[in-house]
């Protein structure tokens, strides 16, 4: 099961951090990665993660994450990189485009996990 701590959160959103299988990519890269576990900071609207490949400010990202009973595609803009992108990048992502039954389903998940 999947481990996760609770942050105080000054935020709109519940926040947790969680180990979740996650893809990623630019729509350009004409290529949907398979389903990789990984630590997320997550919410309802946000994401981030530390990334295996360089991302700016401004991009635009296509994702998927597994839940236990789904899996949630969405598309999110990059809005904060932290780091060396050679040792990996902490990546701040604003969810753009979530189904609004799935942006209530990721809290529910997180406060059932």
């Amino acid at each position: 099961m999947a481990r996760y701590s609770v942050d105080v959160e000054r935020r709109d959103c519940f926040r947790v951090d969680v180990a979740l299988p996650v893809a990623y990519w630019r729509e350009a890269d004409h290529v949907q990665p398979k389903l990789d576990l990984m630590p997320v900071n997550i919410s309802g609207s946000r994401m981030r993660f530390v990334a295996e490949r360089p991302m700016a400010v401004g991009d635009t990202m296509s994702f998927r994450i597994g839940l236990p009973s789904w899996v949630v595609p969405e598309q999110a803009k990059v809005v904060r990189v932290q780091g060396q992108p050679e040792k990996g990048s902490s990546v701040s992502m604003q969810f753009t485009a979530i189904g609004s039954r799935d942006q209530e389903r990721l809290p529910e998940y997180m406060v059932a996990a």
